[in-house]
């Protein structure tokens, strides 16, 4: 089961946000103060009260489904999660209005075999999706069903058991923004909660309850016993007292006196630890629970700012967490980060602005949302390819575009640009700079010790993962450089002509990378050699590539420029 949209009405400053489409991942994205974080709120709500209605209802003797109590759900540490004076737009308090009441409307997607099961317990047919509208007035809330059309008097009828049928079919957890230790214990509590109910279906458990129970009892009767004693004296009338433990509370309590401590050189309880330590721990609670459970519930996870309190570079291996836990669950999130966002599916990035809620259109007004500044050439960019020198932007520009009319065509309307590093060593602040500016990153390092060092960093703190590197490897040469794809049967002629050198000359610098040999070669001959030399070299080669990029590469070698040109491509069209 998917929950495909949903709508908020009159809900704090949200007074009408219609079919808010929601996917696996979806991002909601705004300035301070726009309502994206009562949109979330209002989501939590309603999903809660959903999900909480399954202990709220209770089958009659005669076997009809009806709503035992009317009272408040309890949520993540708010005794009572709808305030009608707070939460009912204020502007609309006090005035003669139509509707006095919240409503958000969740439209539920059901899978084939919950359609089946939807007939043969709810004895009516389903087709399309499922809104199931959730109202909040000023003392209780209801759950209903808000299918318009054919049928919708009969739906309506069977609110209760259809309000039930959803509720035992999803599973919701909401981390707000964590500002205290309180709150990040509470999440944490009901996830562990969550767990431990699993063990109440345990006979074994249940037997050790009895074993408790049937301890405690003469405790119980003593404790009984002196207390009709002493009362008897003031009461005559009394003539029995008893002490009982309700079995549901004490199992409650089993679950939740939990202490989590972590060891990171010293034992500390979690509480103690700070903000960062306490989402990341939340967020590995509902990742396992999310494992246990994808199968068999509908898992939709709400997550505030999970940037929050989290150094930049943990927020990439968060960034990573969250995105593995949307392949079984799904997620919607709040955040200023331009981290989170997907720059490949624009269409899960929501834009909110002025209480209202729409899918992002193009990327520049994600940046605009999100603050971030760019220069003109930049502004529609969507994918950057991090190359190591100028030289190799100027070089690669044309080969790539040569070999791919699609790569040609994106860098002409500025969606794919290529960018120096400067040096391998700048890669992770530079991938960093634009995965912070909702680009699509990849790398094309040489394959030497700087590249691979450089490419290591990044990985190990998450920056990029592997699927975003390619590098100018070269058969069994331990070390290469993208001069050693270059076809010396087509370049050489030139440089002897120009510097008076042959790189045809076999046995000198075998098996070193292009830069190395070439030193080599030049010292054989016994030149002049240093950095300035090489560097005018590398800008003359790459001239003539740019030139001639039909001709310059080796095509025995030429995989790793070709594999570039393919994942290139993919993403290309990924963004369209």
């Amino acid at each position: 089961m998917k929950l495909v949209s949903f709508s908020v009405e009159n809900f704090r400053s949200i007074t009408n946000a219609r079919k808010i489409p929601l996917s696996s991942y979806s991002l909601l994205v705004g300035a301070n103060n726009e309502g994206k974080s009562n949109i979330l709120h209002a989501l939590a709500l309603a999903m809660e009260a959903l999900s909480d209605w399954r202990n709220q209802v209770r089958y009659t003797s005669d076997g009809k489904l009806v709503r035992m109590t009317r009272r408040r759900f309890r949520s993540y540490g708010r005794r009572d999660p709808y305030d009608w004076s707070t939460d009912f737009p204020v502007s609309k308090q006090g005035k003669n209005v139509v509707k006095d009441k919240t409503e958000i409307i969740l439209e539920f997607e059901l899978t084939d075999d919950e359609i089946n099961e939807f007939k043969e317990e709810i004895k009516s047919n389903l087709n399309g999706t499922l809104p199931i509208k959730v109202i909040f007035g000023k003392e209780d809330y209801d759950v209903t069903v808000a299918k318009p059309g054919k049928g919708h008097v009969t739906l309506t009828r069977k609110g209760s058991r259809i309000a039930n049928f959803v509720s035992e079919r999803i599973r919701f957890e909401y981390i707000p923004a964590i500002r205290t230790a309180d709150t990040a214990q509470e999440v944490i509590t009901r996830l562990v909660d969550s767990e431990l109910f699993v063990l109440e279906r345990d006979p074994e458990y249940q037997s050790a309850l009895n074993k408790i129970e049937e301890l405690q009892k003469p405790v119980f009767d003593e404790l009984a016993s002196t207390i009709r004693e002493t009362v008897s004296n003031f009461l005559p009338s009394v003539k029995n007292v008893q002490l009982r433990h309700r079995r549901e509370a004490r199992q409650r309590a089993l679950r939740r006196e939990i202490e989590i401590v972590v060891d990171d050189g010293q034992e500390t309880l979690l509480g103690r630890k700070g903000d960062g330590i306490q989402s990341l721990t939340a967020l590995a609670l509902m990742r396992h629970a999310s494992e246990r459970y994808s199968s068999a519930l509908g898992t939709i996870i709400a997550i505030e700012e999970p940037e929050s309190h989290l150094h930049p570079r943990a927020i990439h291996e968060l960034r990573s967490v969250i995105e593995s836990l949307s392949a079984n669950n799904q997620i919607v999130l709040t955040s200023h980060s331009p981290l989170f966002v997907r720059p490949q599916r624009l269409d899960n990035t929501i834009v909110v602005k002025n209480s209202t809620a729409s899918c992002a259109k193009n990327i520049s007004e994600i940046r605009d949302t999100l603050g971030v500044r760019f220069s003109d050439n930049l502004e529609n960019a969507r994918i950057v390819l991090l190359v190591e020198g100028a030289d190799d932007v100027s070089a690669l520009t044309e080969i790539l575009s040569f070999n791919s009319s699609v790569i040609k065509s994106a860098i002409e309307q500025g969606v794919m640009v290529l960018d120096s590093l400067g040096g391998a060593s700048s890669l992770r602040q530079k991938a960093s700079f634009y995965k912070s500016s909702a680009c699509v990153v990849h790398a094309f390092l040489d394959n030497d010790k700087e590249g691979q060092a450089a490419i290591e960093r990044a990985l190990s703190d998450g920056t990029l993962d592997v699927s975003e590197i390619n590098k100018a490897t070269v058969g069994n040469m331990k070390e290469s450089e993208i001069e050693d794809l270059y076809d010396v049967g087509f370049y050489g002629p030139y440089l002897k002509k120009k510097f008076g050198v042959d790189m045809g000359v076999k046995g000198i610098g075998k098996g070193r990378k292009w830069s190395n040999r070439l030193e080599s070669i030049f010292v054989h001959n016994g030149m002049h050699w240093n950095n300035s030399i090489k560097n005018e070299i590398k800008w003359w080669l790459s001239d003539l590539a740019k030139e001639n990029p039909g001709d310059i590469l080796n095509k025995n070698i030429d995989g790793p420029i070709q594999s570039l040109v393919s994942v290139c491509e993919s993403k290309i069209k990924d963004q369209v």
